[in-house]
């Protein structure tokens, strides 16, 4: 009997997680009203800073700058700031080549990690909203704008998160874009709340004021960034569609399999900083923090515990034929280069769960660094023209000292 409960609770589990609560949430939604909110546009438009962390992006860095310089958004009100993280390549001299009034230069001598770099640079920032993306991610021309009106359309929020485009080809053997439009659906319900769990580091936006400090060792700093807001600064967050971006996920999914190792070991990490929002009065967040994100986290072991006790139930018929349902989908997993499409995404599901789970054991173990390397991308694209940049113009290259002031900091 404990085999068959361990067996079939395991998979209900999984089946709640990747189904059932979506399905739930989106009945609540037709059934509870939204979060309140504002129309129209601020009547004067805020300072915005928009900050990246790069680590040796020479291939896509230029024209991540041109992308940017683009954008349709009062061109006194927003600069950027792009922090090169001891990048060994040719990052840091080809920001300093383009740096000027709107593009600021914060080079690091030495490899800190992503969440020690975005401390600084926030802190530094001149604009009151702060924007955070990534080298490699592109905006289409009114994203800030739309960010930064979404913002002020939720007077309850701390944070927005734009919708990233994962242009994935299905030739490649990589579902990552078309899961991650399943997630974009998932961010558009919990929207519905103001409670979108975490944000992409791809495009999000957040009151400077309200920002705390992410911990030096922190690997999911996207994740954390908005959480630690909620839980210390109160505040809620909300999916902002029309704030669009795109970036090429990963060539092979050897390489989404290697994201996701270290995105495992992040997500144990986080669960230990913000545990406190599965509490039962933080209300939904609570609800939507178990069921979307906990529960995938142990998918894992989930798996690997209804495969185990299954093994122990073969002398029933129906578990016979569930074993090798099992057996049958994870072989798929293995053969996707010849049955591409049903194939691809059993491959992809395998390897999200892989990943997680290496990547929770490395963590336990103390063996994953708070250090990202550049995932390869089957191509890069830029949503924009090329426009040159300015050419000439103060460089402001730092080491990590505390600056006289944050505007001269950021300018």
């Amino acid at each position: 009997m404990i085999f068959a409960v361990l067996t079939l609770g395991s998979f209900a589990l999984l089946a709640y997680a990747y189904v059932g609560y979506p399905g739930l949430l989106w009945l609540l939604s037709k059934i509870i009203p939204g979060r309140p909110r504002r129309s129209g546009e601020p009547a004067e438009w805020p300072r915005v800073s928009i900050i990246v962390s790069a680590y040796n992006e020479e291939h896509v860095i230029a024209d991540r700058l041109q992308n940017l310089h683009a954008l349709d958004y009062p061109r006194d009100r927003f600069d950027v700031v792009i922090g090169s993280d001891g990048s060994t390549d040719l990052t840091t001299a080809i920001v300093e080549a383009r740096a000027g009034d709107m593009v600021h230069l914060v080079a690091f001598p030495h490899r800190r990690g992503k969440a020690s770099v975005l401390n600084d640079l926030v802190e530094r920032a001149s604009g009151d909203v702060v924007v955070l993306t990534d080298a490699n991610t592109f905006f289409y021309p009114d994203a800030v704008r739309a960010l930064v009106t979404a913002l002020w359309r939720h007077p309850t929020a701390c944070a927005v998160v734009g919708r990233l485009d994962l242009r994935s080809p299905v030739a490649t053997g990589n579902l990552d874009g078309t899961y991650w439009r399943y997630e974009t659906w998932i961010k558009t319900l919990e929207s519905h709340f103001g409670a979108v769990l975490g944000a992409n580091g791809a495009i999000y936006a957040f009151h400077r004021a309200r920002y705390r400090r992410l911990p030096a060792a922190a690997i999911v700093d996207d994740f954390l960034v908005p959480m630690l807001m909620r839980l210390h600064a109160g505040g809620e967050v909300f999916f902002v569609p029309a704030a669009r971006a795109y970036e090429t996920s990963p060539a092979q999914v050897r390489h989404e399999l290697r994201r996701r190792v270290r995105i495992g070991a992040g997500d144990l990490q986080a669960l230990l900083w913000t545990w406190r929002l599965l509490l039962p009065d933080k209300g939904l967040v609570a609800f939507s923090y178990f069921s979307h994100k906990v529960l995938r986290w142990l998918g894992p072991w989930l798996m690997l515990t209804g495969f185990a006790a299954n093994l122990f139930l073969l002398g029933s018929p129906f578990f016979r034929w569930l074993f090798a349902a099992q057996l049958g989908f994870y072989g798929l997993g293995a053969i996707a280069p010849v049955v591409r499409l049903a194939a691809s995404a059993a491959r992809y599901f395998i390897a999200l769960n892989v990943g997680l789970g290496f990547g929770f054991l490395r963590f336990v173990l103390g063996l994953q660094r708070p250090f990202w390397s550049t995932t390869p991308r089957s191509e890069v694209m830029t949503a924009t023209g090329r426009t040159d940049l300015p050419t000439n113009g103060r460089v402001d290259q730092r080491t990590g000292a505390a600056p006289s002031s944050r505007r001269d900091a950021a300018a």
